[in-house]
């Protein structure tokens, strides 16, 4: 009897030595983050409302983390040179992306091949959205969507409007406006912001719908004007301003937004240690505070979450692309 319970202990403790064992690999093998500095890709140039909300966005992930979080700008190719570089990086959550609309969405339905395969990227938590702001040259003879329309209509082609590129989303957004309110305008694509706000100032280009709060700041020192804001509500960044909808074009609602995405491979658990930051950060008071500055609304979702809306807004845009007649390229 004894030698039996000897035995029976014997295996007992065998089996939670082997437990034990097998925790521990387990342990060992799941993934660690942040391990190491975190990289962050904006594909925009700096001082736009995309580098300066990631910015800010970055610096408060630094302090939660305890390692330095990069931002670093690589602007160009409808953000083709940005996405390049993430999917070159290890997929280990340590190089992220300031991915939109124009990189997740526009250009897999508007281009015939590209260099990355969206689909496959880990899209983590959206981070901040943004209506777009109608701006006008305060040479254009209109004040008003009504006004704009009529000048328009009266002046084909007339109206020149500037986008963040061919095929990007302020592109089909200002496109989409032109063909529900019947007018015929002139497309003028630019790099970023800064240099379509130049032109804007001068007179060379008259329309810009823009998301960014450098063109706000114009708005508000009088060198610039802003004509209506998309989407369903007014913004809280220029309360006095109308909607689209409100100033006469019913159903014009779009807006722009952005998420944090990783290259195809990231392990599910840092995703998720990932978006549970960006969760935490984005409740933090002074984050929306300055958000109201660059007229963003921050905000988080699971990547489970992340991925089902970009897929409704492939849905949503191939629709629109449809509608316009657009052709891939």
């Amino acid at each position: 009897m004894n030698l039996f319970l000897s035995r029976r202990m014997l295996l007992a403790g065998a089996a939670v030595l082997t437990a034990g064992v097998l925790s521990g690999q387990a342990n060992a093998q799941q993934p660690s983050w942040p391990s190491k500095p975190v990289r962050i890709i904006v594909p925009y140039p700096a001082g736009g409302v995309g580098d300066l909300g990631t910015r800010a966005f970055a610096t408060r992930l630094s302090a939660r983390i305890g390692q330095p979080v990069m931002v670093e700008n690589m602007p160009g190719g409808t953000q083709i040179i940005g996405m390049q570089a993430l999917i070159k990086a290890p997929p280990d959550g340590h190089t992220l992306i300031l991915a939109s609309p124009t990189s997740l969405v526009l250009n897999p339905a508007l281009r015939v091949s590209l260099p990355y395969a969206p689909e496959k990227l880990t899209v983590i938590s959206k981070l901040f959205n943004s209506p777009l702001f109608v701006i006008a040259s305060n040479k254009l003879q209109a004040n008003t969507i009504s006004e704009l329309v009529a000048y328009a209509k009266a002046n084909p082609e007339a109206v020149h409007y500037a986008s963040t590129g061919e095929g990007s989303a302020t592109h089909l957004a200002s496109a989409l406006f032109a063909q529900m309110a019947g007018v015929q305008m002139k497309h003028v694509p630019y790099k970023g912001s800064a240099d379509a706000n130049v032109d804007l100032m001068n007179g060379q280009i008259q329309l810009h719908f823009d998301p960014g709060a450098g063109t706000l700041a114009l708005v508000r020192d009088g060198r610039l004007k802003a004509i209506a804001v998309s989407g369903l509500q007014r913004s809280r960044s220029l309360p006095n301003v109308p909607t689209v909808i409100e100033a006469g074009l019913p159903g014009y609602d779009v807006h722009s937004w952005w998420a944090l995405a990783a290259p195809e491979g990231t392990p599910p658990a840092v995703a998720e240690q990932i978006a549970a930051a960006v969760k935490q950060i984005v409740a933090d008071p002074s984050l929306a505070e300055q958000g109201l500055k660059l007229a963003i609304d921050y905000g988080a979702t699971t990547p489970t979450e992340s991925a089902a809306f970009v897929e409704s807004e492939r849905r949503r845009w191939g629709q629109v692309i449809q509608t316009l007649g657009l052709k891939r390229q």
